[in-house]
């Protein structure tokens, strides 16, 4: 992966930059908010771990504590840009 230096890539795209700095990435919890299903769940988490965004142990927190955490479905998609998470 090419590496930038922040300051370098903030004078060469400063619209970009901005629009980089101004966001927020959705997280796997985020992801699992609009989940329909524990088995849905569970493939997302799978999924997260299988691309190194969460670690092993987070992973196995979550699989363990899917249906105890409560927010599987809790979110319908688009629901994200409604609340004015996205820029």
């Amino acid at each position: 992966m090419l590496e930038w230096d922040r300051e370098k890539f903030r004078k060469m795209f400063p619209n970009l930059f901005h629009e980089l700095e101004g966001s927020h990435m959705p997280t796997v919890l985020d992801h699992l908010e609009v989940c329909r299903s524990a088995e849905e769940a569970l493939e997302v988490i799978n999924y997260f771990e299988r691309i190194g965004e969460i670690t092993p142990e987070y992973a196995s927190f979550l699989r363990s504590n899917v249906k105890k955490l409560g927010i599987i479905g809790t979110r319908r998609r688009g629901d994200y840009e409604r609340r004015g998470l996205v820029d």
